[in-house]
């Protein structure tokens, strides 16, 4: 049996991408557990306190940050994103995940700079490099010296929402636009808020973590348009309200320009939902030919989009709604598992 250690350290920020990439990865792998593969979670420490039952939990402690060859020694180490905190004992082959380069556009040239650099140690640390998707893989081939290692692309899995396991939160008040992410500048959501002038009938609501000066910033031009009533941002939400919004929304909006896969893209879509994304980055990937796109942001462009966009998909809902639903099913976790699991095979030879 080969025992595998998964970084899910960043399951301690839990809503966050990663943090929820951590979790469900660890779920999901966990059914997979066999003669073949016995499976070891490297967690943070009060996350093993809080859960005493679960089995191959592995605390972190200082000493292995800063001192690997401490760190037990595994016939794999996979790290489920591309800075993890704690590398693996140097004996250990190392699976490194990549999600994205987006701090290439964040950060300043020089700090840019320095996390490139960052990456570029762990990727000539590691044995195998995978990508979340395609969109990733050729910024990691455009700006990462690779030295013959192979790339490989393993799409997300995305939980499927079951909507009757959902809440109405009291804040809505008929038809409404939703969004959905943590407030940072790449995700682009200023570009909505004018648009609302335009659809008196509706309501926007963006949801998650808005205690950033993005969102700070995003709550001044909601005041300086006179929207406080029709843009609602009510922070972080719970899965049953989101299952609700998810289901009840006239459309999903994420004009994100920075995702290296975009999640809530294909939540949307499990419910046949139009989403409106913008052409950058990912999304066009991951979205496909059933998703809208905003080629720039000009508000009376943008109105126009969504109108005639919404138009088109009410003209020919049955058919809307099946095929989009169709093409989120692609994004499993079963689909997802089976890749990675494949790739420790051929690691490990096995």
């Amino acid at each position: 049996m080969k025992k595998i250690g998964i970084d899910i350290y960043k399951i301690k920020d839990l809503y966050t991408g990663l943090g929820q990439f951590s979790l469900h990865f660890k779920n999901e792998i966990s059914k997979y557990e066999n003669e073949d593969f016995e499976f070891h979670y490297f967690a943070p420490e009060q996350y093993c306190k809080e859960h005493p039952d679960e089995r191959h939990l592995i605390p972190e402690h200082f000493k292995y940050r800063y001192f690997p060859n401490w760190c037990p020694v595994f016939d794999l180490w996979h790290s489920l994103h591309q800075f993890p905190s704690h590398l693996p004992n140097p004996k250990s082959p190392l699976i490194l995940t990549i999600h994205d380069l987006n701090f290439l556009i964040e950060k300043s040239p020089t700090k840019a700079k320095a996390y490139l650099k960052k990456l570029q140690n762990n990727v000539d640390r590691a044995t195998v490099i995978t990508t979340i998707s395609d969109y990733t893989k050729t910024m990691v081939e455009d700006h990462i010296q690779l030295k013959g290692k192979k790339v490989s692309t393993i799409h997300n899995g995305v939980y499927h929402f079951i909507p009757t396991d959902s809440v109405k939160p009291e804040y809505i008040s008929g038809d409404f636009f939703f969004g959905l992410s943590v407030f940072k500048e790449k995700k682009n959501f200023h570009t909505l808020i004018p648009m609302m002038k335009y659809f008196d009938k509706f309501q926007l609501i963006l949801a998650g973590n808005h205690d950033t000066e993005y969102g700070r910033s995003i709550m001044d031009l909601i005041r300086s348009e006179h929207l406080e009533s029709r843009v609602i941002l009510p922070g972080k939400i719970s899965d049953q309200q989101k299952r609700w919004l998810y289901n009840n929304c006239t459309a999903f909006m994420f004009p994100s320009l920075a995702e290296g896969f975009g999640n809530p893209t294909i939540e949307a879509m499990q419910h046949g939902k139009p989403v409106f994304l913008s052409n950058a980055c990912s999304l066009p990937e991951i979205g496909g030919s059933h998703a809208y796109y905003f080629e720039h942001f000009d508000t009376s462009y943008m109105v126009e989009k969504v109108k005639l966009s919404l138009e088109h998909y009410f003209n020919h809902l049955e058919m809307n709604i099946e095929a989009i639903k169709k093409h989120a099913s692609q994004f499993s976790w079963d689909n997802a598992i089976r890749k990675y699991l494949q790739i420790y095979r051929d690691t490990l030879n096995v």
